[in-house]
Order: structure tokens, then C-alpha cells, then sequence
């Protein structure tokens, strides 16, 4: 642990004047308003391509100027609709019966003709005492001539009142009463009595009570009423617009019928119906949470990165364009024209810029698009022959990128794009033969040829642009800063031929290192080429460059500090002024992170004469490497100076030194600020000392010529 008064002081700030660019490079509202803004470009360009023809001038009872023909086989909901009503309405309301509500009833009535003897069997109570007790066990609102009736029924007539009342009370409500129905129900009773032997007061009671009994219980059933309905209406076919009726014939006066179909197939009003709208808005939404997907996912650090991202929709919205400029000019003459689409301008650019994968997974998306804007008929959404080749057009390209060394090679890819395409358009034209003779299929083929080169040469012409406005380092664009022609190269191996020879050795030792953890070696081995640069300086002040006596003896210890670690500053500086590329400058700048510089320090410490030296004021200022390909030029940068230090170097002897480097610096907190894992330090670790092995390896030693006295050197 270092204390406060050896923790290094902060590094310079390289770009203060880009601190609010920076906060918006990682801002998440940001991005959504990037994708948002894709998405209304790419609504705006496709909105001619899916919605149907409109016929603003035709309303009805005038007369019609040209035919109109279904394109598609559609419903007609309002006929439909129509006859799917008049099922539903011939069905009738359903009901249903509580058969509980009966067995209460019955049930009711069985106490009834429980309870009356009891009361009517004492002989010691006059009638009306009788009557007084009925009245409190049967509240049921029965009549005074009810009661008086009852008390004279006869002893004998009880068993057979008890049954008739039951059976005529079971009889109604098996039927099912309704409400509406009560009183016609309820008269039955009557003439079930006409052919009873009671005697009338019997017959009164067994009137009243049954037709007390007797109650509503067959209700209407709602949910059944329904099902029923919606059955009746699921039974009728759906009645169709198909494809190729006339809807209206020129000339023909349009009627309210004609103008109704017309409107549910979309040719009248531009805002009649927002469904197409809507559905374009979702697809698009679709397409482009597919794309921001697939970047969070597998591609987190173009995700986190808005000025990436912003290239990267830069990318996509140019191919959008360049498809929309093509289907202008497709008509009935050059109906294939959706061939030459500039689907591989994108997989290109995007290939050579960000990633590989990322362009295929475009390639994709591009032919979805492709498909919709090359449709022959606003009415079909998706054209598959065009999204297809679209999509093998732009993949092939990508491909054919794998390895570019030189610009020529975009040319290469482009061929290799044209020569996918008419492949595929021919295997199309076998499989689905297109309408018309011969010259379709040629006229189509030479359009798949064109789009290949035609996409090559746009990819050319706007690669440069977009390494330029967004600072990208594409392979292209790092194979011609390692040319040694380059004049910061070129100053570099005049001035300081040693710097340059060291610069060499350390760009393989990190290109190999980067390459064993997946990082970018070709941008190691460039960044190590120009890591130096700000030694030109004062080129005599660093050891690979002097011939013989040492600047440093002569001045002191924080002095020699000062000129040393300016080197790292002075090329970030000389690197911006040349407009080199910002992850190069970023390389130069970090290559030393917060290192110490021993020597200085313990030679400060013993002049010092007991004065206390800071061991922060002799660290370099920062910033540490904020990235991997930083991190491994700065080990593969003090391993070259370490191991050529060597007398006698070894493999053991260089293995063990690359290691201690790495552990130094990972002790002392250089990779605190890099994404770099114990498992790859190991592998860069590995992979230095292989390289090394064939830089310092072994030498014969030439025995003295006898005759001329001295050594032969070997050719």
C-alpha cells in the first residue's frame, strides 16, 4: 500500500475540452435517441414502399376514370359481418331451469302438511284459536276464507292433500315456470283439481297452497344465450374479396358498396386507416430491438459506446438511403432493378469498421428492408427473391473482407459479392421462373452483377469519411499508418534509429501477445510503432539512441525524470498534430501508465543526502492503460528494454524476467483500469517469451582465422 505522500500524482488530462463529449459517449438517453432517430429515417423511407396506391378523387356517384382490381384476397367484413349478425339474431333466448328452487319448494310444501295437524288436532282450542296459531306458523300471506276453509277440512282428506299438492307442484316446476308465465302456470293447478274427490274446503286449501308453491324458476341464461350466438355466427364462411375482382370498372358510376370495398382495401385516404401505419412503426421496432439486441449481447463494447453505435446507424441508415435511391427507378421496364440493392455497402463498411459478425447479423436486417422496398405491388409486403439475394449478396461481401490488406481488396470483396448474386438469381430463375422471356432473366442478372461493384466502389469512396468524423481505425486504414514511408516513421528512423529498431521488435512482441487474448494485434503493432515517437525530441537523453558518452551524467536525477517522462506527453502531442487516430495516441499516452522510474529514483535518494525524495514525483503521470492493447505494448515495451539488458540471455533466464515485469506492474495497479484477466496476463506472458526465443536466439560462435588474426564474421 502506498501512502499519501507516495501515490502518484494524476496523469495530464489529454482532452479536457471533450469532457461533456465524453459523458454523452456513455449515456443511455443518448442512445435510445439515436436508435429513435433510425427508426422515424427508416419509417420515413419505407412508408411509400408498404402503403397501398391511394385514390383520393373517387367518391360515391362519380363516375369512375380507370379499373380497380383486388390485388390480394381479403375479407369483406362488412358483408361478413352482415350475414354472421343474422345467424346470430335467429337464435332464440335460452333458459335455463334451478331445479334446486323446485326441490325447496316441494320441500316447503312437505312442512306445511307437517306442521297443520299438529295444531289443528286440539280439541280443547275453538277455531279461532286455530286460526290465530296457523296464521303464525304459515306467513305466507294467505287469506282469512284460506284459514277458515282449512280448519273444516276433514281428518281423512290430509294424506291425499299432502299427495296431490306435491305432485302438481313438481309437475309445474318440472316444466319451468318464467316470470312472464307466472299466473298462466299457476291455472293449471285449477284444472288439476277438477277431477279431485276432496271436498271443497280441501280442494280451497290445496288450490292456495299449490298455487303459493308455485313460483318462477326457469330464468334467462345469459352465457349460453351468447355461445349459442357467437356458434351461429363461427358457422358462416367469411365472404371474400379475391384476388383479381374488379371492385370497379372505368366508367362504371361507383356506388356505396364499390366505395366501401374500396376503403377496407386501402386505396382510399391516406388516414382512413392507421393500421399499415401502425404495423410498419412495429416492424420497424422490431427489426432495430433485434439490432440493439444482438450489439448489448455480443457486441457490449460498440453497446457501450455511442460514438460507435453512432457509426454503426450511420452505417445503416446510408444503405437504407442507397436502397431507396434504387427503387426509384424501378418501373415496369427495369422491374428487377431491386437487384442491384447496396446491401453490401453496409456488411462492408461495418465489417472493416467494427466486427465481422456484427455485418452478417446486418446482412440480415438489410434483407428484410431490401425485401420490402423492392415489392412489385404495394399490396405484398415482402419480395423474398430481393431480400434473399440481398442478404447473400451482402454476407459474401463481408466474408471476402476476412484478411484485407489493401483498399483493392473492398474491390476484390465487391466481385465476390456480384459473382454470389448472380448466382443466387439464377438458382431463383430455375426454381421460380419469372414472367416475360429471356432478357428478365439476363436484365437481372447484370443488375445482380452491378450491385456487387456498385457497392464496392460506395464503400471505397465513404470508408475514409467515416474513419475520419468518427476516429475509427479500420485494418485498412492501420496497414497504411505502419507504412514506413509515413512521415512520423520516417522521422522516427532518421532521428532515433534505435527508438525505431526497438519500436520494431516491440510491435511483434505485443501483435503476437494480442493476438494469443483475442485483442487487436494489428492495432498493437501499430501503436507500438509510433509508442516512441515523442523521443525525437530529445532523442540523445534515451540509451537505445546514444553513441557514446550519457546525457544524464551530467545533469540531475529529477531532471533526467522530467525529460524521460515528458517522451510519453510529447507524442501524445506530435501523434494529435498529425491527426493520427485517437486509439494510437491513447497508446503512446498510457504505454507507461503510473510506472516508477527506479533509477532516478534511488539515484535521487542517494544524493539526497538525507532529504526526503517523493517516490510519486518520480512516476510517470498517467493515465494508466484504459484498454488491453494499451496494457500489452507497455509490457511488451519494458520487456524489450529488460531482456536486451541481459548478458547472457536464456529461456529461463528471459522467461523468468517477462514474468517478473507482469507481476510488477500488476502489484503496482497498472492493469487496474483494463479489462485484462490473470488467465491472459499468463497467455501474453507465454506467447513474449516464444517471440523472444526467435529474436535473441542462439549464436555459433567463429573459431579465429590462424592466419589473419581475427575473427571471420558470419554472412
Amino acid at each position: 500500500m502506498m501512502n499519501e505522500e507516495t501515490k502518484p500524482k494524476p496523469g495530464f488530462t489529454l482532452r479536457k475540452r471533450f469532457r461533456l463529449s465524453d459523458r454523452w459517449k456513455t449515456s443511455r438517453r443518448a442512445r435510445l435517441l439515436l436508435y429513435l432517430g433510425l427508426g422515424a429515417f427508416c419509417y420515413l423511407l419505407l412508408m411509400g414502399q408498404v402503403l397501398p396506391q391511394q385514390y383520393n378523387d373517387i367518391s360515391p356517384g362519380k363516375v369512375a376514370k380507370e379499373s380497380i382490381v383486388s390485388p390480394v384476397t381479403k375479407v369483406d367484413q362488412k358483408a361478413t359481418e352482415k350475414v354472421r349478425e343474422k345467424a346470430a339474431q335467429s337464435v332464440g333466448k335460452q333458459y335455463r331451469i334451478d331445479e334446486q328452487l323446485a326441490d325447496r319448494q316441494v320441500k316447503r310444501l312437505e312442512n306445511i302438511f307437517n306442521e297443520i295437524p299438529n295444531h289443528l288436532s286440539d280439541k280443547d282450542k275453538s277455531d279461532k284459536e286455530k286460526i290465530a296459531n296457523l296464521k303464525e306458523v304459515l306467513p305466507y300471506g294467505l287469506s282469512d276464507e284460506f284459514y277458515q276453509k282449512l280448519v273444516k277440512v276433514k281428518d281423512g282428506e290430509w294424506t291425499e292433500m299432502r299427495i296431490l299438492s306435491r305432485e302438481m307442484v313438481q309437475e309445474v316446476l318440472a316444466d319451468g315456470v318464467r316470470k312472464n308465465d307466472l299466473e298462466k302456470e299457476r291455472d293449471r293447478v285449477d284444472r288439476g283439481l277438477v277431477t279431485s274427490s276432496l271436498g271443497s274446503p280441501a280442494r280451497y286449501v290445496v288450490r292456495e297452497l299449490t298455487r303459493q308453491m308455485i313460483v318462477p324458476n326457469e330464468f334467462y341464461d345469459k352465457n349460453r344465450t351468447e355461445k349459442l350466438k357467437d356458434a351461429a355466427r363461427d358457422s358462416v364462411e367469411p365472404i371474400p374479396i379475391r384476388k383479381g375482382d374488379v371492385i370497379v370498372a372505368a366508367g362504371d358510376v361507383v356506388t356505396k358498396d364499390q366505395y366501401r370495398k374500396l376503403k377496407e382495401l386501402g386505396f382510399l385516404g391516406r388516414y382512413t386507416d392507421p393500421a399499415p401505419y401502425l404495423g410498419l412503426a412495429l416492424l420497424i421496432a422490431v427489426v432495430l430491438g433485434l439490432l440493439a439486441s444482438f450489439v448489448r449481447w455480443f457486441r457490449p463494447e460498440v453497446y457501450r459506446d455511442n460514438v460507435k453505435t453512432t457509426m454503426l446507424l450511420s452505417v445503416f441508415l446510408l444503405t437504407m438511403l442507397g436502397m431507396k435511391v434504387i427503387s426509384l427507378g424501378q418501373n415496369l421496364e427495369w422491374s428487377t432493378v431491386g437487384y442491384m440493392a447496396p446491401a453490401a455497402l453496409g456488411t462492408m463498411l461495418i465489417a472493416l469498421l467494427l466486427d465481422l459478425q456484427l455485418a452478417l447479423w446486418c446482412a440480415i436486417l438489410f434483407g428484410v428492408f431490401s425485401g420490402m422496398y423492392f415489392n412489385e405491388g404495394s399490396h405484398v409486403l415482402f419480395d423474398f427473391r430481393y431480400g434473399l439475394v440481398s442478404f447473400v449478396s451482402g454476407s459474401a461481401a463481408a466474408f471476402a473482407l476476412s484478411g484485407v490488406r489493401n483498399r483493392l481488396s473492398i474491390f476484390r470483396a465487391g466481385l465476390f459479392s456480384s459473382g454470389a448474386s448472380v448466382l443466387t438469381i439464377a438458382a431463383l430463375y430455375a426454381l421460380v421462373p419469372v414472367d416475360g422471356d429471356g432478357w428478365i432473366l439476363l436484365q437481372s442478372l447484370g443488375f445482380g452483377a452491378a450491385g456487387g461493384i456498385f457497392s464496392a466502389v460506395l464503400t471505397i469512396g465513404f470508408l475514409q469519411h467515416f474513419e475520419t468524423v468518427f476516429d475509427m481505425l479500420s485494418p485498412l486504414r492501420l496497414l497504411e499508418l505502419s507504412n514506413p514511408n509515413h512521415p512520423l516513421l520516417r522521422k522516427l528512423l532518421i532521428e532515433t534509429p534505435g527508438t525505431y529498431h526497438h519500436s520494431v521488435i516491440v510491435g511483434n512482441l505485443a501483435e503476437a501477445a494480442a493476438e494469443a487474448v483475442g485483442a487487436n494485434g494489428l492495432l498493437c503493432r501499430v501503436g507500438a510503432y509510433y509508442h516512441d515517437v515523442g523521443k525525437t525530441k530529445r532523442p540523445q537523453f534515451f540509451i537505445e539512441n546514444q553513441m557514446a558518452e550519457n546525457p544524464h551524467d551530467k545533469i540531475s536525477p529529477n531532471l533526467s525524470k522530467s525529460i524521460i517522462i515528458s517522451h510519453a506527453k510529447d507524442g501524445y502531442e506530435m501523434l494529435r498534430e498529425y491527426n493520427i487516430p485517437t486509439p494510437i495516441c491513447d497508446i503512446a499516452a498510457q504505454h507507461h501508465g503510473t510506472t516508477l522510474l527506479k533509477y532516478f529514483y534511488h539515484q535521487a535518494r542517494e544524493q539526497s543526502d538525507g532529504a526526503q525524495v517523493l517516490e510519486a514525483d518520480y512516476r510517470y503521470p498517467g493515465p494508466k492503460a484504459q484498454f488491453k492493447e494499451a496494457a500489452i505494448v507497455g509490457i511488451a515495451d519494458c520487456v524489450e528494454a529488460a531482456v536486451r539488458s541481459l548478458a547472457r540471455p536464456s529461456p529461463e533466464r528471459v522467461e523468468n524476467m517477462v514474468r517478473k515485469i507482469i507481476q510488477d506492474r500488476l502489484e503496482d495497479g497498472q492493469f487496474d483500469e483494463c479489462d485484462l484477466t490473470f488467465k491472459e496476463l499468463d497467455l501474453i506472458a507465454r506467447s513474449i517469451c516464444e517471440t523472444l526465443q526467435g529474436i535473441f536466439h542462439s549464436r555459433i560462435e567463429y573459431p579465429e582465422d590462424s592466419h589473419q588474426g581475427k575473427g571471420v564474421k558470419p554472412a
